[in-house]
């Protein structure tokens, strides 16, 4: 069995749903020689809810995971997974992004979950990685079940060659069309290693893509078919009718029980879906209802969630101005009907009621930790910035009304992301004009302006979204960094100490607090905080470093020497540990293995002026003048040299 599912992939960029100008020929093989499912519906527009609804049947408020980042799937939800682990499948999953790390609560039920992507890994690569682990199982003949997560398709939309020449104006259907061949290469190579032809493979979209319309450039913030109608087809030879097409409404919740009844194993226990096997067979008519969410809005802008139920026909969108739809005559949802069909309006209300038991589930997200926001934001995702809302919408803006902000403060995002801080400050600004209580708007501002040196500005600002999101401790953090860089330790150590008030896990907060404590040579103080870093996030090489540097002040070098060997076993290329590596070796006496430590430090960051002085300050002691002279020289001359290093080289060239 393998399943590929696709990363922002419209049913409609797909030549077997009707796009002519789609190169998708393996797609389109596919459902041709399998079955085509015309009204797929996504639970969700966002990655990791749409793919856990996908594993456990449910929709995202009975799984309980409603954004990405900040939700995980609890242990006691059964999934696709642990469902075929104990029915005696080989399973390993390939995932293409971080979005979808193990932290998230997919990887339960996997002998392998292969997540060591980074930020992102290109789909041939996936691929390539699947193809190495059926090469290793040859010999294994028990059943398997492989997961590909393919992410090419999201933005920015950047194909390969020669998808990015053929597609130079459409550089979304080219990276469709280069997942296309991935899919078609590891389909093939499946076929030739698999000596049982009869592979189940299923396809399907996670969500889909606005591409502009409704004025949404990307997804998250609607619940429109552009961004909840995905493809699936399933191709089984031999056991489904070729070329069969399902123009029945069907839901992604359908596809685990599809799979396990294919596998003949029970149903998930509590799933929401059915197996879609009897409907492909005429026994059954489909499930007759879909009903989408996207919690984005609410949680991330302060404006209302949205949901959408649809029955065949007809589509109606819970917002503070109710949408309806009549999707059998404007299929591109243009014209509302709402205000004129109000016993409909009712009726499909009504509907969500009985579906959810009158409950909207479980809202609260957790914290997202520095590190994962920050990957999620180099993947294009905006940042949590309300992280307790109130629950319920009375009040809150209507997004469809909002979505012109919305673009403006994706714009200013990016602009924080490519470091543009003068144009992602102004651009904060304009949204906060449009939109005062825009939580996440006043963060862009006050990080633009940090990231600029304006400290006070960006300490005011800080101070302004605390007020806003009082159970914000990341709001303490910031405003105790921008204080150290001003000197302000004391005050600093304060809203540290505010921050873990409020989170006392907020491993930043430790993190930032040691270091202060050490400053002021407070070294036992200092390390307890440091190792309360280190205990709540033991894989950031950045905390054990931090650590280290203060065990070598206090003397222990032992110690020192561990974390030091731990981060290195976690980053072995990473200059800081290479550094702090040199400065015990330094500490000890050991200058040759110090100089070499520090030699590594610099052949990964060139540009790293402290250990570049350092590393001039053991040649001196080594009797190495003219190479330490040489180094000092640098280091004068430096365009870009902080002042006090340039004024303590110039000193040793006198």
């Amino acid at each position: 069995m393998l399943l590929v599912t696709l990363d922002t992939t419209r049913a409609d960029h797909i030549g077997a749903y009707g796009d002519r100008r789609a190169q998708t020929p393996h797609l389109d093989r596919l459902a041709a020689e399998g079955v085509t499912f015309e009204r797929a519906i996504t639970a969700a527009p966002l990655t990791l809810p749409a793919h856990v609804s996908l594993f456990t049947g449910l929709y995202p408020f009975a799984h309980g995971v409603r954004n990405n980042g900040n939700f995980a799937l609890s242990e006691g939800i059964p999934t696709l997974a642990t469902a075929l682990h104990a029915g005696g499948y080989r399973t390993a999953a390939f995932v293409s992004a971080f979005v979808l790390d193990r932290r998230y609560g997919l990887a339960r039920g996997f002998d392998r979950y292969d997540d060591g992507v980074g930020l992102e890994r290109r789909g041939d690569r996936t691929a390539a990685a699947v193809d190495s682990w059926l090469s290793e199982r040859s010999e294994d003949h028990r059943p398997y079940f492989i997961w590909m997560y393919l992410y090419d398709p999201h933005d920015p939309y950047d194909p390969p060659p020669p998808f990015r020449e053929a597609f130079a104006d459409l550089p979304y259907d080219g990276e469709i069309a280069f997942d296309d061949r991935v899919v078609g290469a590891l389909i093939d190579r499946v076929r030739r290693s698999d000596s049982d032809p009869s592979t189940l493979v299923a396809v399907v979209g996670d969500h889909g893509e606005s591409l502009g319309e409704h004025g949404e450039a990307t997804h998250g913030m609607f619940v429109y078919e552009s961004d909840v109608r995905v493809p699936m087809i399933l191709w089984w030879p031999g056991r489904l009718p070729a070329g069969r097409r399902v123009p029945a409404l069907v839901r992604s919740i359908d596809l685990a029980p599809t799979l396990l009844a294919a596998a003949g194993l029970p149903g998930l226990a509590g799933a929401q879906g059915q197996s879609l096997l009897p409907l492909v067979d005429g026994q059954r008519d489909g499930p007759g209802s879909a009903y989408s969410e996207t919690y984005f809005p609410r949680l991330y802008m302060n404006w209302a969630a949205l949901r959408s139920i649809q029955e065949e026909r007809w589509k109606f969108i819970d917002a503070p101005a109710p949408e309806l739809y009549d999707l059998a005559r404007d299929a591109q949802e243009l014209t509302n009907l709402a205000v004129g069909e109000p016993a409909r309006v009712t009726a499909l209300r009504q509907a969500f009621g009985v579906l959810t038991g009158g409950s909207e589930g479980h809202v609260a997200p957790g914290r997202i930790d520095r590190d994962t926001a920050q990957k999620l934001a180099a993947l294009g995702y905006i940042g949590a910035a309300v992280e307790s809302p109130p629950a319920g919408d009375a009040g809150r803006p209507d997004p469809k009304a909002m979505i012109g902000v919305f673009n403006r403060l994706r714009g200013a995002n990016a602009a924080i992301q490519q470091r543009r801080f003068a144009e992602a400050e102004s651009a904060a600004r304009a949204v906060l004009a449009a939109d005062r209580a825009n939580a996440f708007a006043m963060v862009v501002l006050a990080r633009a302006e940090m990231e600029q040196g304006k400290y006070l500005e960006a300490v005011a600002d800080y101070r302004r979204y605390a007020e806003a999101v009082p159970s914000s401790a990341d709001a303490h953090h910031w405003i105790a960094v921008c204080l150290s860089r001003l000197g302000e330790t004391e005050r600093a150590l304060a809203e540290e100490e505010a921050a873990l008030g409020i989170d006392a896990r907020h491993a930043e907060a430790h993190d930032l607090r040691g270091g202060l404590l050490a400053g002021r040579g407070r070294l036992d103080e200092a390390i307890g905080e440091l190792r309360a870093a280190v205990e709540i996030a033991p894989d950031n090489v950045a905390f054990r470093v931090g650590l280290a540097r203060v065990l070598v002040t206090a003397r222990r070098f032992d110690d020192a020497g561990s974390e030091i060997q731990r981060a290195l076993a976690l980053q072995p290329d990473s200059p800081d540990a290479h550094a702090a590596a040199g400065a015990l070796l330094l500490a000890r006496g050991q200058l040759e293995p110090a100089l070499t430590a520090l030699q590594r430090a610099l052949a990964r960051r060139p540009d790293d002026d402290d250990v570049r002085l350092d590393l001039a300050g053991i040649l001196e002691r080594l009797g190495r003048r003219a190479e330490a002279q040489r180094e000092y020289a640098r280091l004068a001359a430096g365009s870009h040299t902080p002042a006090g290093i340039r004024r303590a080289a110039q000193e040793r060239l006198r």
